[in-house]
């Protein structure tokens, strides 16, 4: 399975680097990418969104309200909405400061592996290794 073009992915990441990195990349799978560097722009984002997001990849630890929690306060306006936490941290750490099972990718990472991590969670086909995905995160 592909992705739809009404599939949306909310990003939210302190760093700017990374949120280029991620809009670029996940634009050019065919995805809608909204962006917000803050938790006030991540929560304007979905509540002035009129389609549903399929997924928020949130950095773990963000200004003011950590990735759980803004997780937490989006997962209100929007249940149906998966989660996928990118992180120094590993998961078990998450598990233990966040008291969560969750889906993680941690840093640094290729963005082939966070292709391969969204179309997994997403329910989708899983880009071949000829595919062309570049890059890496630290």
């Amino acid at each position: 399975m592909s992705p739809r073009p009404d599939q949306t992915i909310l990003v939210a990441d302190d760093d700017r680097s990374v949120l280029d990195a991620l809009h670029k990349t996940l634009s050019k799978q065919g995805y809608e990418v909204l962006r917000a560097a803050t938790s006030e722009q991540a929560i304007a984002a979905v509540q002035g969104h009129g389609a549903p997001v399929d997924l928020l990849i949130v950095d773990c630890v963000m200004p003011n309200v950590s990735g759980p929690e803004l997780a937490d306060i989006l997962l209100f306006v929007r249940p149906q909405m998966k989660v996928l936490f990118i992180t120094g941290l590993d998961g078990l750490a998450i598990d233990l400061a966040f008291g969560r099972d969750c889906e993680c990718v941690q840093k640094p990472f290729t963005m082939r592996s966070l292709v391969a991590k969204v179309k997994e969670m997403l329910g989708e086909t899983i880009p071949s290794p000829e595919a062309q995905i570049t890059g890496d995160l630290k």
